[in-house]
């Protein structure tokens, strides 16, 4: 499965595609530098994923290892970049608009938190293949919610609430990690990733429910706009 997982990352990178088509990249060359950035570093790390696996399948493990160090000078970028898009969004609202959507700033910080924590892990069982390969699919999966969120906000009619999209973006990323747990239930090496990623996604994911809808998540929200990183 982990040798043909880069099939799945490129149908993903095709649905965020038109996800994206929209509010992005029907646009272009129009948006701000760092939104430029972000869209370019998450290209790369999509390709990286897509690749990665190829290359195994087809026995070039030498471009692997290549490829797989050249993510020490790529993932670090793609961190900065993101948390630097999160305060310019914020510092663009006006005070109304910010008392309506600052909370929404969990979201793209919740989505880089995972991703950081993922690729920490793999990194550290990068000398373990089952668990190191593992954890790589687990960064790509932080892509999943801002994926069909956007899917679902513009090419279906509106849900209910808000919180709604993200009840499904992150309940079909849970459910994907339940499907892969499910599916090693008799494997022996590295099957202990996928139960991990759950248990931090599950927690990230619920806080946004609780903490993110709480004065103290706007007060921080309020803290972070604040910062002059942009």
């Amino acid at each position: 499965m982990f040798r043909t997982s880069g099939y799945f990352f490129a149908g993903l990178f095709g649905a965020a595609l038109v996800a994206f088509w929209p509010s992005y990249l029907s646009k272009l060359p129009a948006g701000d530098v760092y939104v430029h950035l972000h869209a370019v570093l998450m290209t790369l790390w999509c390709g990286l994923l897509i690749a990665q696996p190829l290359l195994i399948r087809g026995g070039r493990r030498p471009l692997h290892r290549a490829l797989g160090r050249a993510s020490y000078a790529l993932v670090p970028p793609i961190v900065v970049a993101s948390l630097l898009l999160a305060n310019s969004r914020l510092r663009a609202l006006d005070e109304e608009a910010f008392a309506r959507e600052g909370r929404f700033v969990y979201l793209p910080l919740a989505a880089i938190a995972l991703f950081l924590a993922s690729y920490v892990l793999a990194m550290v069982y990068r000398r373990r293949p089952a668990l190191h390969a593992r954890y790589m699919i687990a960064t790509g999966l932080t892509l999943i919610d801002p994926v069909v969120a956007r899917l679902l906000f513009f090419y279906f009619p509106p849900l209910s609430h808000d919180l709604h999209y993200q009840a499904i973006g992150y309940g079909l990323t849970l459910l994907v990690l339940a499907l892969l747990i499910w599916r090693e239930r008799g494997e022996r090496a590295g099957r202990a990733a996928f139960p991990v990623a759950f248990a931090l996604f599950a927690l990230v994911y619920g806080l946004w429910f609780t903490l993110g809808q709480t004065p103290l998540w706007q007060a921080a929200a309020s803290w972070y706009r604040g910062l002059p990183l942009t």
